[in-house]
């Protein structure tokens, strides 16, 4: 009786619930119709032949089941992710499109083998019920054949009951999972309807190098200057924080994405990218073409160890410099002429602890170095001030700096909160180990470290008085017409006496949204910061504590 069961279940398809009169399904195709006789073949055109030949061997229920396992699931992998460009735009909302198209013609499949595993379910009930009806009067004596063919109904219609349920069930999955994918769909659609909208903003100017006039603003048919729409941030994939930031400025009402183009390629076959059309916008990664710089002009004072001593001396330990296998200027003393603590060497251009080695006295640091590199040679500060256990410490301290339109005020603030790093092991000054003596990584937050509210107005006046010092002999430089800001951090070590030692800025320190880290992120920090270099009336500075 199996062949007359898969030919039938091919034609009572015609009768699947939830398609039209016309046999089409609510997302699209011909669930109603016969596989056979699809127009467009599916990407399992034999499901329902599988099916049908796999009740052969099992049930139906079974059979549907296994075939079904082998389609693709419903799902939704491609999602909207804001784009900074027009082509990235375009190649995105072509993606979720071709999503959607793929989504249908999976849930179409999807249901057909839903549709047959309830067709067969429907025969099973029908031969069950002809079965009991077909009874002899001797078999109706029979209390076991009663029984059985009872059983037999009771299974077919709850295995109805389950094909029913399951069909509404992946109908529902289908629908819901286009559904989404239209709704990626949507957001890409709204975004390239923005970006039309940006582009044709004719306010914006073309960005001038600073030797250079203005550029004349655009004026409307009363020759009045053309207002500009809204202000705009531009990703041109410099790296660093830059795409952080527009992230956090289009969390404002007025901001919207200025899409970015292929400024030039290098020899190196280095692509750079500017804001299209090469406008001057109010936020760009790439200085030029931003109102608001993200670097500050003479950074390199603030970054390089062998620069930063001469304006820090007396803050910083006591610094040797090696350039070129030599020593610089003055040499460390003698081994037998300094405490019995940790030397350090860190090459002078890197940060993030990745090229310091720990050497036990001053004539082992030599051998360290390499005749192409410079590096600042330490001694480990004496008496630190460790944790309750004996784990050594120091502080991540944080600093916003900006300079003003001017290019003679500037303005700077720290933050009232920060981290530890924390070492991993109990220290001691004869264990040479990195994890010992080279704390990196941030540990915790530093509010409830008990020294912290006596340690802070140190380390605030300490980088107070080194940035005073950058400013003052000209280190640091104005950009006429241009604000300017940074984000960076200080490394501080205090000692059991309480004085507290620099030791390097992280000119591009490492930052953590909510999506990164949901319990411990700099979210409200770099909003503030943020709202301190572009004011606007919905945020406020936060925890940042003007200085001078």
């Amino acid at each position: 009786q199996a062949p007359w069961l898969v030919r039938n279940a091919r034609s009572s398809a015609v009768r699947a619930r939830g398609a039209d009169v016309d046999g089409r399904s609510p997302i699209g195709g011909d669930v109603g119709r016969p596989m056979a006789m699809t127009a467009r073949p599916p990407l399992y055109a034999s499901a329902s032949e599988a099916a049908g030949l796999a009740l052969l061997e099992g049930g139906a229920l079974d059979a549907c089941s296994a075939v079904l396992r082998g389609v693709p699931a419903m799902d939704v992998l491609v999602r909207f992710e804001r784009s900074w460009s027009i082509q990235d735009a375009l190649d995105q909302h072509a993606a979720l499109a071709e999503q959607r198209q793929v989504l249908v013609e999976i849930g179409n499949n999807r249901l057909r083998i839903r549709q047959t595993q309830l067709s067969f379910a429907e025969l099973e009930v029908e031969d069950s019920l002809e079965a009991a009806k077909g009874l002899s009067a001797q078999d109706a004596a029979n209390a076991k054949r009663v029984l059985s063919f009872a059983g037999r109904v009771r299974s077919s219609m709850r295995d109805l009951r389950l094909a029913s349920r399951l069909r509404t069930m992946e109908e529902s999955m289908v629908n819901q999972n286009i559904a989404l994918a239209e709704t990626e769909i949507e957001k890409s659609r709204i975004e390239m309807a923005s970006m039309k909208d940006v582009i044709d903003d004719r306010s914006l100017t073309i960005a001038t190098d600073d030797s250079q006039p203005q550029a004349f603003l655009p004026v409307d048919a009363n020759g009045r200057p053309v207002q500009q729409k809204y202000k705009y941030c531009t990703n041109c994939r410099v790296g660093g924080h830059g795409q952080r930031f527009c992230l956090y400025l289009l969390e404002r009402p007025d901001w919207r994405v200025y899409p970015n183009q292929k400024w030039f390629e290098d020899e190196k076959h280095n692509e750079y990218h500017c804001p299209l059309g090469k406008k001057l916008v109010d936020f760009a990664d790439e200085s030029h073409f931003s109102r608001i710089a993200m670097y500050l002009k003479g950074r390199a004072w603030l970054e390089e160890k062998t620069k930063v001593y001469e304006l820090a001396p007396g803050l910083m330990p006591t610094t040797y410099i090696i350039e070129k296998r030599q020593w610089k200027g003055d040499p460390p003393p003698a081994d037998d002429e300094v405490p019995n603590l940790p030397w350090f060497v860190k090459e002078a251009d890197r940060n993030w602890g990745t090229s310091v080695h720990v050497v036990a006295k001053p004539s082992d640091c030599m051998g360290i170095a390499n005749g192409e590199s410079t590096y600042v040679v330490q001694q480990h500060v004496k008496d630190p001030l460790l944790m309750d256990d004996g784990r050594k410490v120091h502080i991540k301290f944080y600093v916003l700096l900006v300079g003003m339109e001017d290019a003679v005020r500037w303005h700077l603030y720290t933050f009232k909160d920060g981290y530890l790093s924390i070492s991993p092991n109990p220290w001691t000054p004869e264990d040479l180990s990195k994890e010992t003596q080279v704390t990196i990584i941030r540990s915790e937050r530093i509010t409830g470290w008990a020294p912290w509210p006596e340690v802070y107005p140190k380390c605030r006046a300490g980088v107070a008085s080194v940035i005073k010092k950058a400013v003052d002999d000209g280190k640091l430089e104005g950009r006429i017409g241009k604000r300017q800001f940074e984000i960076f951090s200080a490394d501080f070590l205090v000692d059991t006496h309480g004085a507290v030692w620099f030791f390097e800025f992280n000119m591009s320190p490492v930052l953590k949204d909510a999506a990164d880290a949901p319990k411990v992120n700099d979210a409200d920090m770099i909003r503030g910061a943020l709202n301190v270099v572009s004011p606007w009336e919905g945020g406020g500075p936060g925890l940042w504590d003007f200085v001078q």
